[in-house]
């Protein structure tokens, strides 16, 4: 009389076919959330730089005036300053405080760049990524 063994555990087939499954399924996750991911910070980059417009009209009406700061005002009296930010304006590019610089020196190249420029009673914004902002 013969006695039949109880096979316990998996085969390396079956493994190997668990390990096909999850590979394809990681695949297909990591590129959407990769793309999430980018488009999370573009819209939290943005949001803040809309922020930090909505501060400068405060400072403005606050000032009694018609012209706008100038990018160094912008950058010490608004945006680091917590009359307006209960805490600064974070990029989440660079996981620093919004960084603001002169329109004529964004380049199109890196996420996350902030260009203001104020002549008088009107300024320039460019952001990469563009935020549609006029």
């Amino acid at each position: 009389m013969r006695k039949e063994r109880k096979m316990k555990g998996f085969t390396l087939v079956e493994l190997l076919i668990v390990l096909l499954i999850l590979g394809i399924l990681i695949g297909l996750a990591v590129p959407r959330y990769l793309a999430a991911l980018d488009k999370s910070k573009e819209t939290t980059f943005c949001a803040n730089v809309r922020n930090v417009l909505s501060a400068v009209e405060s400072w403005r009406m606050e000032n009694a005036t018609t012209a706008y700061p100038s990018d160094v005002v912008l950058t010490s009296t608004i945006i680091n300053s917590a009359t307006y930010f209960s805490q600064p304006p974070i990029n989440p590019y660079t996981g620093t405080i919004l960084e603001v610089t002169p329109t004529n020196v964004v380049t199109t190249t890196e996420k996350g760049q902030f260009g203001y420029t104020a002549v008088d009673s009107t300024y320039e914004i460019k952001t990469v990524p563009d935020c549609g902002l006029k």
